[in-house]
């Protein structure tokens, strides 16, 4: 690996740097640990993966699980502890094992839909990092149906909850993450993308099993960040045990990704050119960088240079203390007696509210109401030293994501437009690598508040990116009602609104 293909890798990590150095892991700094201690790991171009060819590597997989337990009735919660009342839907939480010769398993949280469940798709949320939990991040701070309060002991109802419209299961993914675990310790020391999908895939059949209500049901798979590698791939695992089977155990439609990691080197540059876009970087420093870095391979010492000002070690000097996941957003600070609070009020939005998660689930009571391993430390996200690289796409999504176009699955990519972690400059810059006609141009979409929710386009075979306005890393988060009418969109197959209600 030249040195240049090291520097971008931990640049990347840099543009994910944790707003707070004393701050509970949370995904920002995850991403920017992981990638540091596993830069010199990136395959170089050309290097096999098993992806190039999904029906060979993934085919063979088996169409339904030979040995399902648990069951659906001992999975059932009666009530989390300290949820409002008049909770009108169902919830259910409980261990999958994926491998019972190592007792790995993962654990979920699942909810279904209070309005007639009988009809609505069924969706599965994965959360990225790699090692951040989907129950912690996208069930209690996104689009579950509850929020923490900052007591970390009580709930409130999420009213634009993505169960309004579905039902919905939150997966703990790889083995190691949240309440997710393994028996023989080796596992952790051999995960990667791969395993990543293949024990995804196998969850499903197993899951399928326990709630046999759902099989044949419109099945969609959903989640953000490094997302942007698990969702695509564990589609393609599905695909490719379609073409090679003929079976369809799972009756995937599509995948619905939130500002994505799609390739390593397009979000190095789209990071820069968003910090330029925004005012937060000089003319002159991305002059600089632009005169310089061709953003490929071949960049040299001149091109470190000019992106210095921006590493590892100058990035918050240079930038100032902001939150990369939304750079207008409040941050949390942390006061030396250990309370939080935040820096500033945003509606609706809670910078400190990982804190509040981590309290909840580290709950006895709530740990039991959820079948969970007791005395289990639980955490957001979790470091994982170990991921084997060489069984991921590394450089690029695109191919993976073009192959499931061509095979008939609706995929929709979408960015909030305030996020330097994975910025739309970056995944705008896959989009066109994908080289798809356009069929609708770029316009605007409109919220039910008349609102511009953001912009939208859509390509052949269906391919569709929008933005989502006024909103950072966590989608749901910022903008709970955009995130929803988006989300209910894809589901139903139709781009959002274009005109306001209010139009004459």
């Amino acid at each position: 690996m030249t040195r240049n293909q090291i520097s971008y890798c931990i640049f990347l990590a840099i543009l994910l740097a944790a707003p707070l150095p004393n701050a509970a892991l949370d995904q920002a700094a995850l991403l920017r640990l992981f990638m540091e201690s596993q830069a010199r790991s990136v395959p170089l171009p050309g290097e096999t993966h098993p992806w190039v060819d999904p029906v060979s590597s993934f085919g063979h997989l088996p169409t339904h699980c030979k040995n399902p337990r648990g069951s659906k009735e001992a999975d059932r919660i009666t009530a989390l502890p300290g949820q409002p009342p008049r909770v009108n839907f169902e919830q259910y939480a409980g261990y999958v094992t994926v491998d019972e010769e190592h007792g790995r398993a993962l654990f979920y949280y699942f909810v279904e839909s209070p309005y007639d469940a009988a009809s609505k798709p069924l969706v599965l949320w994965l959360n990225g990092g790699p090692g951040c939990s989907s129950l912690g991040i996208g069930a209690m701070t996104e689009l579950g149906p509850f929020r923490v309060n900052p007591d970390g002991k009580t709930l409130s109802r999420n009213r634009h909850a993505w169960n309004n419209v579905a039902n919905v299961i939150f997966l703990e993914s790889p083995a190691g993450v949240g309440f997710s675990y393994s028996n023989t310790s080796s596992d952790y020391d051999k995960r990667g993308d791969e395993r990543t999908a293949v024990d995804s895939y196998v969850f499903l059949l197993h899951w399928l099993e326990r709630f046999p209500e759902y099989k044949g049901r419109d099945f969609y798979i959903a989640g953000e960040s490094y997302a942007g590698h698990y969702v695509p791939e564990l589609a393609a695992v599905i695909v490719a045990v379609r073409k090679h089977t003929g079976k369809d155990p799972t009756n995937l439609k599509g995948i619905f990704v939130g500002n994505p990691l799609l390739d390593f080197l397009k979000n190095f540059k789209g990071g820069l050119e968003f910090l330029w876009n925004h005012g937060v970087m000089s003319d002159e420093a991305w002059a600089n960088i632009a005169e310089h870095c061709s953003f490929g391979p071949s960049d040299g010492v001149l091109c470190d240079e000019a992106e210095s000002p921006f590493n590892h070690f100058n990035f918050f000097t240079t930038v100032g203390n902001i939150d990369t996941f939304n750079i207008y957003a409040p941050i949390c600070i942390q006061a030396p007696n250990g309370t939080t609070y935040p820096s500033g009020y945003l509606p609706g939005y809670d910078p400190c509210t990982k804190y509040y998660v981590t309290n909840y689930f580290n709950s006895l009571d709530v740990q039991e109401a959820i079948h969970a391993r007791i005395n289990t430390t639980w955490s957001n996200c979790t470091k994982l030293p170990h991921w084997n690289f060489n069984e991921a796409p590394i450089l690029t999504m695109v191919p993976t994501i073009s192959w499931l176009v061509d095979n008939g699955l609706r995929v929709w990519l979408y960015s909030g437009d305030m996020d330097d972690v994975c910025p739309i400059t970056a995944t705008r810059y896959s989009v066109q690598d994908l080289n798809l006609t356009i069929t609708k141009p770029w316009r605007p979409w409109y919220a039910p508040a008349n609102e511009v929710g953001g912009y939208i386009q859509q390509h052949e075979g269906g391919f569709t990116f929008a933005s989502v306005r006024g909103a950072g890393h966590m989608v749901p988060s910022f903008q709970p009602k955009r995130s929803l009418v988006l989300f209910h969109s894809f589901l139903k197959g139709v781009l959002p609104p274009a005109v306001s209600l209010l139009q004459p």
